[in-house]
């Protein structure tokens, strides 16, 4: 009988726990701005369209995730300045990081496009920038990366993976 009510007692300390975890993390949620929920309900929103179209093999569940592709292809600022967003709601500490490191927003939205797994060369035909390589520079200076050290993707999803 002792070990069932301890039992019980170990689960109800583990519910607890759960459950304050769970006030903790609607606590942050209510803290986050009004767009930054929007990015992540967005960004779920085409998730879910798409995990619908795969499930049901029916085209029409993602009808909203095209129409949202079409969107980042005619709006890149709005795109790199969501995805920094969204950044910023799943990788705080790191955005921090760049933040300490005097990055402008463009720089650090730049970044972004390299953290999510685009290449140099994709990065540049996305921001249709043909000298994009002078930006990764300054950036490379302002986080103390010598330029011959490392590809600065493989160095930005390092740094984001170690906090």
């Amino acid at each position: 009988m002792l070990d069932i009510t301890e039992s019980l007692e170990r689960e109800k300390l583990q519910l607890e726990g759960e459950r304050d975890n769970l006030r903790e993390l609607l606590e942050e949620q209510k803290a986050l701005s009004q767009p930054l929920q929007e990015v992540i309900k967005t960004r779920l929103d085409m998730l879910n369209s798409l995990l619908a179209k795969e499930i049901s093999k029916n085209d029409n569940y993602a009808k909203p995730y095209n129409k949202w592709i079409e969107s980042i292809r005619s709006d890149k600022d709005e795109f790199m300045n969501s995805t920094r967003l969204a950044f910023t709601a799943s990788h705080p500490k790191f955005m921090d990081y760049l933040v300490q490191h005097d990055l402008t927003t463009d720089e650090i939205n730049y970044l972004c496009l390299y953290a999510i797994g685009l290449r140099g060369k994709e990065v540049g035909e996305y921001i249709q920038l043909k000298r994009h390589y002078n930006v990764s520079s300054a950036i490379r200076k302002k986080l103390g990366i010598d330029e011959h050290e490392t590809n600065i993707g493989l160095y930005i999803r390092r740094e984001m993976n170690k906090f």
